[in-house]
């Protein structure tokens, strides 16, 4: 059974998985953001603090004040971990104007990695019945999606398309690299004035540019 792809326009129904994915999506950087905040120089600078007001301030003994260095990365592991959570809450409540979902449709037993594999799309329904669809299990895909994107801002007149990501978001970057974004400008947005920032990269689609280059292809490959 070959593997397919069905875009079609945002529906009612799919409004709590649509929720469960951007959640479970913005949860995903929970770690990775813990563990790059625990090597910045403000979390030294809050264990430190924490240490000698413990010490000078109350007078705790010297050994114990070692206890605020799990306590405080605990402590930075909580707020991350809820910074993050009321981010995902803020936008599984925000809907969109407009609105499109990929489904990606695969065997159950399914080897191929999604490069490897040849895909149908289709758009705005599937002309299967639904016997036959209940033989795949769903993956949401993002390539295929992206490409109908451009193609209906191309019709709406746009000529490029924006994203943002984050300085621990290196998977997302080889993806939105691989589809031709370019990097349009870097910067840190503070989070605790300039103590605490996170680096972050403006990415640019330029979407005449990326559809002369696969003309040009085609007329090569001819």
């Amino acid at each position: 059974m070959q593997p397919f792809i069905v875009i079609r326009n945002y529906r009612d129904d799919d409004e709590l998985k649509c929720q469960e994915l951007v959640r479970d999506y913005i949860m995903s950087f929970v770690k990775r953001s813990f563990y790059c905040f625990c090597f910045r120089e403000i979390t030294l600078q809050f264990i430190v603090i924490t240490w000698a007001i413990l010490f000078i301030f109350i007078g705790v003994p010297l050994h114990f004040c070692a206890m605020t260095i799990p306590g405080c990365i605990f402590f930075l592991f909580s707020g991350t971990y809820f910074s993050f959570y009321a981010k995902a809450v803020e936008l599984m409540r925000t809907k969109p104007s407009q609105s499109l979902v990929a489904e990606c449709y695969e065997p159950f037993i399914f080897r191929l990695k999604p490069r490897e594999a040849t895909y149908q799309i289709f758009l705005d329904e599937s002309p299967y019945e639904q016997s036959y669809l209940n033989k795949f299990r769903k993956k949401r895909i993002a390539e295929p999606m992206l490409n109908l994107v451009s193609k209906k801002c191309v019709a709406n007149g746009c000529s490029s398309l924006e994203c943002t990501i984050s300085e621990w978001q290196e998977e997302e970057r080889d993806f939105y690299d691989n589809m031709g974004f370019v990097t349009r400008q870097i910067y840190h947005k503070q989070i605790i004035g300039s103590s605490l920032t996170v680096m972050k990269t403006l990415l640019t689609y330029d979407i005449h540019a990326n559809e002369r280059s696969e003309h040009s292809k085609l007329e090569t490959i001819k």
